[in-house]
């Protein structure tokens, strides 16, 4: 997973089976990556913004536009996550917060 978030930089992209993902912005409170995907039966643009509210908390958007051979769709979910520390280790170890 180290490995995979030093690629997590403003700019950087990626492409696999007709979909490209580029990191739109990347901060140390914000993470915004966008995919485009465009194969013949299916194209779909989305866009994942994921914000850090706290050391324990964080806040994810997403939202997702398809068309499937003429059959268009669009979402938006959204999320707040809530962690028991800062570590994985942490609750392992029962520690309260």
């Amino acid at each position: 997973m180290s490995e995979d978030s030093k690629k997590m930089v403003k700019g950087f992209s990626t492409s696999a089976g007709g979909c490209t993902t580029t990191f739109v912005e990347s901060t140390d409170t914000k993470l915004i990556n966008e995919t485009v995907c465009n194969n013949p039966d299916v194209k779909s643009h989305s866009i994942v913004e994921t914000t850090k509210i706290s050391d324990t908390e964080f806040a994810m958007t997403m939202k997702s536009d398809v068309d499937a051979g003429g059959n268009k769709t669009t979402s938006i979910n959204k999320i707040k996550q809530t962690f028991v520390g800062k570590t994985c280790s942490e609750a392992s170890k029962g520690v309260k917060q």
